[in-house]
């Protein structure tokens, strides 16, 4: 089924960042937008307990997720496939899977709509101390993806991966979905530099963080 092979290519790419972050001893936590089952998030832990002698052994893993759907749809993030219900999952089923499959690892998972977790908020208000080692961004729409953007701006830094799911929704438009928060995201914030590193499943991208603001001069 086309599902499988879509999460096939995901654990590929998850385990390339993983690998590209740890090659660099890039210390930082790992962040999670839009949990759903838990199986992406509980490949990370898996890869990163295999990959953390290479470096960057001090991760700390982040999942946000209203585990009920997308909640209220606006009219500029309509989309026939994501329905106010579409992801409608039991949050304590996810969480105790995550809490098996972790061993020890530290992690939090935040449930709610970011709206309501995240909004206004910097990571330090919900105790993350590192910046961002990855960020795997998979909300679909525009509103909640700003949310996220704005929420992790300040942890991000150079060679941070940026994952994104489902990039090339809203017919390839560059102002809708996932892919136009990242466009709007890029345009206000020019200090961060962007590299595309690998495609991956049916319609995931990924970038590195090739400059940040406090990225020393050559």
């Amino acid at each position: 089924p086309a599902m499988v092979e879509h999460n096939i290519g995901k654990y590929e790419a998850l385990k390339r960042a993983l690998y590209i972050t740890a090659l660099e001893d890039l210390e930082g936590d790992y962040l999670e937008f839009g949990v759903f089952t838990g199986s992406s998030f509980v490949f990370a832990l898996r890869m990163h307990r295999k990959l953390r002698k290479l470096g960057s052994a001090n991760t700390a893993f982040y999942g946000f997720d209203s585990f009920s759907g997308f909640g209220d749809v606006s009219d500029h993030d309509a989309h026939p496939f994501y329905q106010d219900d579409t992801f409608n999952i039991s949050a304590e089923k996810v969480k105790r899977n995550i809490r098996k499959k972790a061993k020890g690892l530290p992690h939090t998972i935040t449930e709610g709509y970011f709206d309501d977790t995240v909004k206004g908020k910097s990571p330090a208000d919900l105790g993350i101390k590192q910046k961002a080692r990855i960020v795997f961004i998979d909300c679909d729409l525009k509103d909640p993806s700003k949310v996220v953007f704005d929420f992790v701006r300040p942890i991000i830094q150079e060679g941070m991966i940026l994952m994104m799911d489902d990039f090339y929704s809203y017919k390839g438009r560059l102002d809708l979905g996932l892919s136009g928060a990242f466009e709007e995201f890029k345009e206000a914030h020019p200090e961060f530099e962007w590299r595309r590193v690998f495609d991956y499943g049916f319609g995931g991208i990924g970038y590195i963080c090739s400059k940040a603001p406090d990225t020393p001069a050559p």
